[in-house]
């Protein structure tokens, strides 16, 4: 048996509809939209070009501005859950759900989605091991995988002790969270004790993990259960001072694919279908690593749903990684990954100081388009810039001139 949730009796179809949840929907649930599927979307931002593929829209805030939703002191992959509730109260139930970035740490929010129809993918159960770094290390080491030593510190001092046993710097990461915006440095024991409360606010508790300096990097999978499949490794650009970002492991976009030699393309590869297998995956997947100047690999985290990086894909590729979940949860994985067929580049590009969003519709090569108007603070991402050419140079050149484009639009 496949350890998902069984669809082959119910094969989906174009008359289907599927909801998306997800702090950015919008990517998943345009590619749902071109393969013909009424798509009710559950977003927190609501930026214009969503409004196009989605059939029903519900925003976080949107919510917050109409003053309709009176949870806001909730976190936000919770007022997704509750919006999606609310969708279905409404609109009534979809025949299928897809999960995007958001939800990762939270495998009970992922149960009352179940409830509200099949979650396509992975088990809440499945979360449980794979989002957490003391267990994946376990499954790591099994598969000879090289992992970051890491401890779970439930106050200053003991964060302190295993920064001075592990030996500085270390990296401060929360129990939950993604996009890595509130991972924090931690050099000197003064600055693990400061950042460690930081980080830990919400849930009194940090992981304190080995700092491993090299090229940040990503593969993305297809699995179904039993087999996995690479469909792609990917340069990750984190922390990016150039396009606004304010955090030095902030999540920033992708150049896909990662530029290597092809033998260790190829090792990356078996390393993570072979983890993906021994995971029992499901759908599309990621996996975050780090490559170090000495060629090692070392494994950081697991995605368990849809990566940032399924626009880039299908523009080198041609493959709609919806599409492709979909199949694989149903048991189907692709007899071949189509090759490479130039360079796809993704870049956030973030406010550098607190602003007004300029109109920025009409340009090309931009999406995730902030409402113009829109007052927002340094640091708050305005819109996403993606570009393609056969040449990585080029396709690279192109999206930093947009980049600039648009903060001269926005800060003159």
């Amino acid at each position: 048996m496949r350890p998902t949730f069984q669809t082959t009796s119910n094969r989906l179809d174009m008359k289907h509809t599927i909801m998306v949840v997800g702090f950015n929907a919008r990517p998943v649930v345009c590619l749902a939209k071109q393969l013909g599927f009424k798509v009710m979307a559950i977003d927190y931002w609501g930026d214009l070009d969503i409004e196009g593929c989605a059939d029903f829209l519900y925003t976080v805030l949107q919510q917050d501005i109409d003053k309709e939703y009176s949870d806001f002191d909730k976190p936000c992959s919770e007022l997704l859950v509750g919006l999606a509730e609310k969708a279905v109260e409404q609109h009534g139930k979809p025949d299928f759900i897809l999960v995007g970035s958001g939800l990762d740490d939270r495998p009970e929010l992922w149960s009352r989605l179940n409830r509200i129809a099949p979650v396509l993918g992975n088990t809440p159960e499945k979360l449980r091991v794979i989002r957490d770094p003391l267990r994946l290390s376990e499954v790591a080491r099994e598969l000879e995988i090289k992992f970051p030593e890491t401890e779970k510190a439930a106050s200053k001092s003991e964060a302190v002790k295993i920064a001075e046993k592990i030996g500085f710097p270390v990296v401060i990461k929360p129990t939950r969270g993604s996009g890595g915006f509130r991972i924090k440095f931690g050099r000197t024991p003064k600055e693990v004790s400061e950042n460690f409360e930081r980080v830990a606010a919400a849930s009194g508790e940090a992981y304190i993990q080995e700092y491993i300096e090299g090229v940040d990097a990503s593969v993305s999978v297809l699995g179904d259960g039993r087999n996995c499949v690479v469909v792609s490794v990917n340069e990750q650009l984190i922390g990016k001072r150039e396009l606004g970002a304010q955090t030095p492991f902030g999540y920033c976009g992708n150049i896909v694919p990662l530029e290597a030699d092809v033998r260790l393309i190829d090792c990356i590869k078996d390393i993570f279908s072979e983890l993906g297998r021994k995971l029992g995956l499901v759908g599309s997947n990621g996996f975050d690593f780090i490559l170090t100047k000495k060629g090692e690999i070392y494994l950081m985290e697991v995605n368990p749903r849809f990566q940032a990086t399924i626009e880039c894909i299908k523009y080198v590729t041609g493959l709609n990684l919806v599409k492709a979940h979909i199949d694989a949860c149903e048991g189907r994985l692709p007899e071949r990954i189509p090759p490479p067929r130039g360079y796809a580049v993704k870049m956030i590009v973030f406010a550098k100081e607190r602003g007004v969003v300029p109109d920025l519709r009409g340009l090309d090569c931009v999406f995730d388009i902030s409402h113009p108007g829109v007052e927002v603070e340094k640091g708050s991402p305005i819109c996403t810039v993606q570009t393609f050419s056969e040449d990585r140079a080029e396709a690279i050149r192109l999206a930093t001139e947009k980049v600039l484009e648009i903060h001269r639009l926005m800060h003159g």
